[in-house]
């Protein structure tokens, strides 16, 4: 029987979108913890999100739909 290696968590830290260009951000290593809100964490999440895309065709898509929403403002027509 081979015993597994017990379970480390790895915390990156927390982000969350509030909206209107605004987020918290929560993250650190090891024991120091950085925290961040408003535009800065808002940039934060946003280029996290962009990292996380799991392909580069996908990654074009959101940058270009973020700046497409950014100069004609949202599509409300479906509401």
């Amino acid at each position: 029987r081979v015993e597994a290696p017990p379970f480390r968590f790895l915390d990156l830290g927390r982000l969350a979108y509030l909206g209107e260009g605004t987020a918290v951000a929560e993250f650190g290593v090891g024991t120091t913890v950085s925290k961040a809100r408003g535009r800065a964490a808002f940039l934060l999440w946003r280029s996290v999100y962009l990292v996380k895309q799991v392909s580069f065709r996908n990654r074009v898509l959101v940058l270009f739909d973020w700046i497409k929403s950014k100069v004609f403002g949202r599509d409300l027509t479906r509401f």
